[in-house]
């Protein structure tokens, strides 16, 4: 089987690790994958200059949460790639999604962090949209409560 895993360095997130690793009998690859958001929304309307200094901690940030998914998967004895991608204004749930299938995994495995109310409306959830989009299979995992 092959999963790929949604992965923000949250609880939820780490969560989901530990759950996915239940299957390493079955996993024949878990590609764990960050997702970049946007730094800033594009279009012809929107001019705007984004020091390249934003980007690089952006980046360094995303090195750090994915040290902790390899750091979580290094002795599990599953066969594992860490990737991150850049949003580039899609939905990062698109970017899952499109991602996963383009592996052609057999599961979608994500964290949720349960919002609710104003978060949910400002924030979105990655975890809903991932659901509605895709033709794979999902398991969300709750965070601790």
């Amino acid at each position: 089987m092959k999963i790929l895993l949604a992965f923000d360095g949250s609880e939820g997130a780490k969560l989901a690790l530990k759950f996915a690793l239940k299957f390493k009998d079955v996993i024949e690859k878990m590609t764990v994958l960050y997702v970049t958001p946007a730094v800033m929304g594009s279009g012809p309307t929107f001019d705007s200059y984004v020091p390249s200094t934003v980007y690089i901690k952006q980046d360094e940030a995303a090195d750090k949460i994915l040290q902790i998914s390899s750091t979580m998967l290094s002795d599990s004895g599953v066969n594992f790639d860490i990737e991150k991608m850049d949003a580039t204004g899609d939905q990062i749930a698109k970017v899952i999604v499109r991602a996963a299938e383009e592996k052609s995994c057999d599961m979608i495995i994500s964290g949720t962090r349960k919002l609710s109310g104003l978060s949910k409306v400002i924030l979105g959830s990655v975890s809903s949209e991932i659901v509605k989009l895709s033709k794979i299979p999902v398991l969300i995992c709750p965070p601790p409560d």
